[in-house]
């Protein structure tokens, strides 16, 4: 009797600290890494940090670290890291940078957590076209975040005072006749484009291949189609706007896009290729412009299409998280509608999510989000491939050379077209 007395005491002492320990364990702190290219960038760096603070209260079992990344070094630390078994638990790119990730498979298969979610109809609330470039054989390997159409951003006191109104404009010949009355060197140029090897740089060139009736690669990417007189007319154009026009500013082919907008920012130019994110960012790098009420936007010109880059974000996990449900909770939260929406009310950046771009009155009532949703229409993407970024980087390559003069524009451009068909010959 008394050795099953004892017995009992043991397993109810047994019992006690089963039940303590899983108690302490479900009790456990978790952390995440969280890496984003807006961490290094006012005001988004302020926005996500309090995000991040609300899912903490939210969730306080989860500890977020925030890993700050520039917007040009990401996809080579995301890759190194993650192909040694590393890497942030969640990680922002642009969507064109999926393919990459995908092929080398760096992005775990969101598809069981979206099942439990409810699947098609949990998916319903973001625009299809965003959705689709976040699929890779079939299976959701990221989800969508930003969605902007590039437009012209402009001051519209510098325009005022040239006597210019850009909401006439029609054509990329009277672009060039605008930045050259708006050109008053060494004070002021007309415009200012992205010339550095940055991501930025093809959004912003994009359009006037496309617009000019051009591409980069025939409709199966097998090939280049920069020898076209399409390709070459548009490049010599852009080109020139530097070299024989001179209506940007010495030194751009080193400039990325926070450079042009510091440019703007201090009235060192008069307007720039941007979207949702150029006023807030302006007006943070110079509160004194006062950008909200000074700035203004319209579409881009039109040659032979009417056409514009799409700006898509992803949010990718990691498949070397130790943490997928927890990491989960994380990426649901970042993409919530109230969440979008929040980030188009500090930032005015438009929501991949139909139910906040197509509704919300923050977003139809403003002067800049409603030019940019009018040319979602008009929307183009690069090709997605894995080997876009080597092709990118050939191409840019050629821009610096001729705007360099290193090279003529139609040297420059037959070297970048070559290449891009070595580089699609390659096997993978």
């Amino acid at each position: 009797m008394r050795w099953f007395r004892i017995s009992i005491f043991a397993v109810l002492f047994l019992g006690i600290v089963i039940g303590l320990s899983t108690f302490a364990n479900a009790q456990e702190k978790v952390a995440l890494r969280f890496s984003d290219w807006h961490l290094t960038e006012s005001p988004w760096d302020k926005t996500l940090a309090d995000a991040m603070a609300l899912f903490e209260k939210r969730y306080p079992n989860i500890k977020i670290e925030l890993e700050p990344v520039s917007y040009k070094d990401k996809e080579p630390k995301y890759t190194v890291e993650l192909a040694a078994g590393k890497g942030p638990d969640i990680f922002h790119v642009h969507a064109f940078s999926l393919p990459m990730f995908f092929d080398k498979g760096f992005a775990m298969d969101l598809t069981p957590f979206i099942e439990k979610e409810g699947g098609a109809k949990y998916l319903e609330a973001w625009y299809p076209l965003c959705m689709n470039m976040m699929k890779h054989k079939g299976k959701v390997c990221a989800m969508p975040g930003d969605y902007m159409s590039m437009v012209l951003v402009y001051n519209t006191e510098l325009f005022k005072a040239a006597g210019l109104d850009p909401k006439k404009l029609k054509t990329w010949e009277e672009f060039l006749e605008y930045n050259i009355k708006l050109t008053k060197a060494p004070e002021r140029w007309g415009i200012a484009l992205p010339g550095a090897k940055d991501p930025g740089f093809e959004l912003r060139f994009s359009p006037f291949l496309w617009s000019f009736g051009g591409d980069y690669l025939t409709p199966d990417h097998k090939k280049s189609v920069l020898d076209s007189k399409e390709a070459k007319e548009a490049f010599k154009f852009f080109v020139e706007l530097y070299t024989k026009h001179k209506v940007m500013p010495p030194g751009v082919t080193s400039m990325n896009p926070q450079d042009v907008r510091t440019q703007l920012a201090h009235r060192k130019i008069a307007w720039e290729i941007g979207s949702g994110w150029t006023a807030p960012i302006v007006n943070a790098i110079n509160p004194e412009l006062k950008a909200f009420d000074v700035l203004d936007a319209v579409p881009l010109p039109v040659k032979k299409n009417k056409v514009t880059t799409i700006w898509l974000s992803s949010w990718v996990m990691s498949p070397n998280t130790k943490h997928p449900k927890e990491a989960w909770e994380l990426m649901k939260f970042i993409t919530s509608k109230e969440m979008e929406l929040n980030w188009f009310v500090k930032n005015r950046v438009t929501s991949s999510r139909k139910d906040v771009s197509d509704v919300a009155p923050e977003i139809l009532n403003d002067k800049f989000a409603s030019v940019i949703a009018s040319q979602l229409p008009y929307g183009k993407v690069v090709p997605q491939i894995p080997q876009w970024p080597e092709i990118v980087d050939a191409f840019t390559t050629a821009v610096q050379e001729a705007m360099t003069e290193m090279k003529p524009p139609e040297k420059a451009l037959a070297d970048a077209h070559h290449r891009i068909n070595g580089i699609l010959a390659r096997k993978k």
